[in-house]
């Protein structure tokens, strides 16, 4: 029968030990995520990331003034067709806001961020929208869901804040 040495037992616990605290140094070494998603939680991502929620929280209140308060001065959507009478800018947004808010009865909007590319001043937001809007129609209330994906438009100010270019 063989009997490991004092030795040979101090120097297997010194290496037991050592694997331990080098994984331990590993894992402090990790990059951070934002809650819930798998974007580094650094300064910029998370600044651009509580803007889009400021914005939700004025969508679900209708809150017209503090959504354009979000908007930058050149805020445009191109309505997503090849013609130019549903595009609008940021003289149009209270036009456009005021009659889509004005017809929700009741809103559930939720926003899954899955991607933060910044490009110098500007930020492209991918994300996935869920949500679902109880409309007053001239037929009476209906319903209508929202599962899709989506991309915000956001600028850097000059005092370092985030204002949506498109995407509201």
């Amino acid at each position: 029968m063989l009997v490991p040495s004092k030795k040979r037992m101090t120097t297997s616990r010194f290496g037991a030990l050592a694997v331990v605290f080098a994984a331990a140094i590993a894992g402090c070494g990790h990059t951070r995520y934002l809650v819930g998603t798998t974007i580094p939680a650094t300064e910029d991502n998370l600044a651009i990331v509580q803007t889009i929620e400021q914005y939700r929280a004025f969508l679900i209140e209708k809150n017209i003034e503090g959504l354009l308060m979000l908007a930058s001065k050149k805020y445009f959507e191109d309505g997503g067709t090849p013609q130019a009478n549903d595009d609008y800018g940021y003289d149009g947004l209270r036009e456009v806001l005021t009659a889509r808010l004005g017809r929700v009865q009741s809103l559930r909007y939720d926003i899954e961020y899955q991607q933060v590319r910044v490009k110098g001043e500007q930020v492209e937001v991918d994300a996935f929208l869920n949500g679902a809007f109880e409309l007053q129609s001239e037929t009476g209330e209906r319903y209508r869901r929202v599962n899709d994906r989506h991309r915000f438009l956001l600028e850097r100010t000059s005092n370092n804040k985030w204002r949506f270019l498109s995407g509201m």
